[in-house]
């Protein structure tokens, strides 16, 4: 779709940032189990959406959003009941954002919690995930130098 996903965006994403404020009680396993798994969702489309605007040259649609998907994720990385999918397609994504946004993102990616998160998901994730968590902090690396 890429930049023809504008039309649905504003609707997607709102529905997306509401998914992303569920909260876990840490009493109900079976309820934190589908509350990662619909943050692996969330965190798949978001990625998808910001892989699209790229691709797009449409990344400026993004502003409006930003700032709460970092909270998002920020959120996440400070939550004890992730599971590691979350973290490793979190880790992802913050490598999508400083991909797509570069410079434009660099306040949001000089935040503690970023460099925590892919530590975080580097030490405790597969081959896979610690590939990405590479490319993710050479590529914010890259956004945020000045």
């Amino acid at each position: 779709l890429e930049a023809g996903f504008e039309p649905y965006m504003n609707v997607s994403l709102m529905m997306l940032m509401q998914a992303s404020q569920t909260i876990v009680p840490e009493d109900d396993e079976e309820l934190m189990d589908f509350v990662n798994q619909l943050r692996e969702a969330v965190l798949e489309a978001y990625t998808g959406i910001i892989q699209g605007l790229k691709d797009g040259g449409k990344t400026e649609l993004l502003g409006p959003f930003i700032v709460h998907i970092i909270q998002f994720l920020e959120t996440l990385g400070s939550d004890e009941n992730k599971d590691y999918e979350v973290l490793s397609k979190a880790a992802g994504l913050l490598g999508d954002i400083a991909s797509a946004m570069g410079r434009q993102a660099a306040t949001l990616l000089n935040k503690p919690f970023v460099n925590q998160l892919l530590s975080e998901a580097y030490e405790n994730g597969d081959a896979n995930t610690q590939e990405t968590c590479n490319w993710a902090k050479s590529v914010i690396q890259q956004a945020v130098q000045p």
